[in-house]
C-alpha cells in the first residue's frame, strides 16, 4: 500500500451510501468505471518520504477533519476551524499528481531561463578590461556542460520542492483571506470530486479580482471562495441546480485520471471527457 495523494477521510464524504468503505471512480483513461475500496485508491508507493507522510497527518489531516466532519454535520466555522481548513486546502493544491506534472512540465523552460541569465552576466563581464579571454571561454565552457547536465538530471533541491506538499505562506493567505461560500446540494444534486479536487482557474491563480476556488467537501456540501464580498467571511448557502452542475463541471474537467461520485452515473464521464468545457464564472 502506497501514500494517499487525496485523503482517504476526505474520500469517505463521497462514498457509496450501499456500500461502507468503498467510492465509484471513474478513470479517464481507460474510460471505464469500478467500485473500489478508498483504502486502495488515489495511492502510489513512494509519493511521499515517511517523515512527510507523517507531518502531513499530524499538521494537516489530523486537524482538518475534525473541521470537514464538523460541517459534514451542519456546524458552522470559527476562525481556529477556517485556519484548519485553509491549509488543508493549501495543501491539497499542491500535493496532487497534477500539479507535479505540471511543475515537470516547466521545468525545462525555467532551467534554460536560468541558464541565459548567467550567459548574459558572464557576456557583460566578458566586455569589462578586467576579463581574461582565456577565463572568459572556459567559463562559457562550463556553463554548457551544467546545461547539458541540468537536462538529465535537475538540481535535488529543485525535485524535492516540486515534490513537496507544503504550500508557500502567499497560497496559504490567499486561501484564507477570500470570502468563503459553504454551499449545500440540498437535495437539488450531488457533488462529485476527483483526485485533484482543489479546483481554480489557472488563468488567474488565486491573487486576481477574477479568481475562484471550487472545493468539494462532500456529496452535499461545497465551499467556494473568491474575492466577491468581504474578506475572510464565511456564508453558509443552499445551492441550486445550476450552482452544483457548475461545481461538478469545474472538479471534473481538472481531474488529473480518476473522478469520484457516490454512485455511478452516465452524465459524470461525459462532462469528465468534453474537450476544452465550456466553464462559467459564478456571480454571487
Amino acid at each position: 500500500m502506497g501514500q494517499h495523494y487525496v485523503p482517504q477521510q476526505y474520500l469517505k464524504g463521497f462514498s457509496d451510501p450501499d456500500h461502507p468503505g468503498t467510492i465509484w471512480m471513474y478513470d479517464k483513461q481507460s474510460r471505464k468505471w469500478a467500485r473500489v475500496s478508498i483504502k486502495a485508491a488515489v495511492q502510489q508507493a513512494g509519493y511521499y518520504s515517511d517523515e512527510t507522510e507523517r507531518q502531513l497527518n499530524e499538521l494537516v489531516e489530523g486537524p482538518a477533519h475534525d473541521v470537514l466532519n464538523r460541517l459534514r454535520r451542519g456546524d458552522t466555522l470559527g476562525n481556529a476551524e477556517r485556519s484548519k481548513l485553509a491549509l488543508y486546502i493549501g495543501t491539497m493544491l499542491m500535493r496532487v499528481p497534477r500539479r507535479r506534472r505540471k511543475a515537470y512540465e516547466i521545468l525545462p523552460q525555467v532551467l534554460e531561463s536560468t541558464v541565459n541569465e548567467v550567459i548574459g552576466l558572464v557576456a557583460r563581464w566578458a566586455q569589462t578590461t578586467s576579463a581574461e579571454p582565456a577565463l572568459v571561454s572556459r567559463r562559457f565552457e562550463e556553463i554548457e556542460r551544467a546545461r547539458e547536465k541540468l537536462g538529465t538530471e535537475p538540481p535535488s533541491e529543485v525535485v524535492d520542492r516540486i515534490r513537496s506538499p507544503w504550500p508557500s505562506e502567499n497560497v496559504l493567505a490567499l486561501v484564507a483571506a477570500m470570502t468563503w461560500r459553504i454551499v449545500s446540494a440540498g437535495g437539488t444534486g450531488f457533488f462529485l470530486t476527483s483526485d485533484n479536487p482543489a479546483y481554480f482557474f489557472e488563468a488567474y491563480g488565486l491573487g486576481s479580482p477574477e479568481s475562484e476556488l471550487t472545493f468539494p467537501l462532500a456529496s452535499d456540501l461545497a465551499l467556494l471562495a473568491s474575492w466577491q464580498g468581504k474578506p475572510q467571511q464565511t456564508i453558509y448557502l443552499k445551492a441550486k441546480l445550476a450552482l452544483v452542475r457548475e461545481v461538478n463541471r469545474r472538479v471534473a474537467s481538472g481531474a488529473e485520471r480518476f473522478v469520484f461520485y457516490h454512485v455511478r452515473e452516465d452524465w459524470v464521464p461525459k462532462i469528465t471527457d468534453k474537450q476544452s468545457p465550456y466553464l462559467s464564472r459564478i456571480q454571487w
